[in-house]
């Protein structure tokens, strides 16, 4: 019995140690590829802390309106950097880039603004409010380094770059959705004012004589004297007379008897767009809409192309200097003619690069078609 217990008493003792030296064989492959599992964690949420910082920072900057101070969302460019600087976790960022371009072309290649560099390597925030139009894109890009805590694992260091565009838009025409499909316009109608059948009293009073006063010894008698009587002569009045009404007008936009128009043409200086209105009935504009390639210019010491004039077939100008790639044109509500009319627009200089912005809208006013939108791009 007792070399028996001596012997499990040894063997005991050596597989406590065999155990012990297993244990120190496999703890650096187990130290290893904890670490690994921490490093790769990291290296993937610093990936995603500059992607989500990039995607953040441009949608803050494609917003639209103003920030406080009157600054709008594509020029504030401290903002777009604190929104970017938000998702700054476990690393800090190098470099956050903020430029802009006209979007992207068929093949994929950007569409660069005057005098802005489109390379999202290059930081040109902010932009002047003269060189942007509707559709063009804001574009951030967060770079940030990342380096291994301990080198340990065959691990380089890395730059991690992450950009992201979002389109803008500087102002939005707002037009009913609903086209009437007719309207009996109003026609004045005289209110009846009949006149009353009762007759008009006229006094005619009657006067009677009273002869002299005769007496017997002193007294006196007296004659008893009517009263004046009153005489009722009416005064016959015409009937009313009544005054039919206007039959109303029938007015529609749509079907046979709508309101049509041309495509834009451009010739020198001008846009213009013929207009052919099929209601028989002379219509007015409640609004003017227009977008043109506002960085156009074909002069070196001029690269801005401004709208300076509308003439309308038979009409009034409308004369100003609009420094903008679209408007509202303001206090401009022209009539459009019956049958082909033509609007002309006037620029400062010749129109020679067209973008496919060119868009002309005129909202008609009149009841029977209000809100109708004659729209070139339609």
């Amino acid at each position: 019995m007792i070399g028996i217990k001596k012997f499990f008493s040894i063997n005991h003792k050596n597989t406590r140690a065999q155990a012990m030296v297993e244990f120190m064989l496999v703890m650096p492959v187990l130290i290893i590829l904890l670490y690994g599992i921490i490093e790769v964690s990291r290296l993937i949420f610093i990936f995603a802390s500059v992607s989500n910082a990039s995607r953040q920072a441009a949608r803050y900057g494609a917003g639209a309106g103003e920030v406080n101070d009157g600054t709008t969302f594509y020029q504030d460019c401290e903002g777009i950097r604190e929104v970017a600087n938000e998702s700054a976790i476990l690393t800090e960022f190098e470099d956050i880039n903020i430029t802009y371009d006209r979007g992207l072309t068929e093949d994929g290649e950007q569409v660069p603004i005057v005098d802005i560099d489109p390379n999202p390597d290059s930081d040109t925030c902010p932009i002047e409010d003269n060189l942007i139009q509707n559709g063009d894109r804001i574009i951030v890009q967060v770079t940030a380094n990342y380096e291994p805590i301990i080198q340990i694992l065959p691990l380089e260091p890395l730059t991690i770059v992450s950009a992201n565009a979002r389109t803008f838009l500087i102002s939005i025409p707002i037009f009913g959705s609903a086209v009437p499909t007719g309207f009996r316009a109003e026609s004045p109608t005289p209110s009846r004012v009949p006149t009353s059948g009762v007759p008009t009293e006229t006094v005619l009073p009657t006067f009677t004589k009273v002869p002299p006063i005769s007496g017997t010894q002193g007294i006196r008698t007296p004659f008893n004297t009517l009263p004046p009587t009153l005489t009722l002569t009416p005064s016959l009045t015409p009937p009313p007379t009544w005054t039919s009404s206007v039959t109303p007008t029938f007015i529609s936009c749509t079907g046979v008897t709508n309101v049509s128009h041309g495509g834009l043409e451009f010739e020198d200086n001008t846009m213009s767009m013929n207009i052919i209105n099929n209601t028989g009935h002379r219509l007015t504009a409640a609004q003017v809409y227009v977008e043109w390639n506002h960085d156009n210019g074909h002069d070196g010491n001029d690269s801005t192309l401004r709208l300076t004039q509308i003439l309308f077939t038979g009409q009034t100008p409308w004369n100003g200097d609009i420094f903008a790639p679209s408007a509202f044109i303001p206090a401009y509500y022209p009539f459009i003619p019956t049958g082909s009319s033509t609007v002309v627009f006037v620029f400062n200089q010749n129109y020679d690069n067209l973008d496919g912005t060119e868009r002309i809208i005129i909202t008609i006013g009149t009841p029977g078609c209000t809100n109708y939108p004659i729209d070139s791009s339609k």
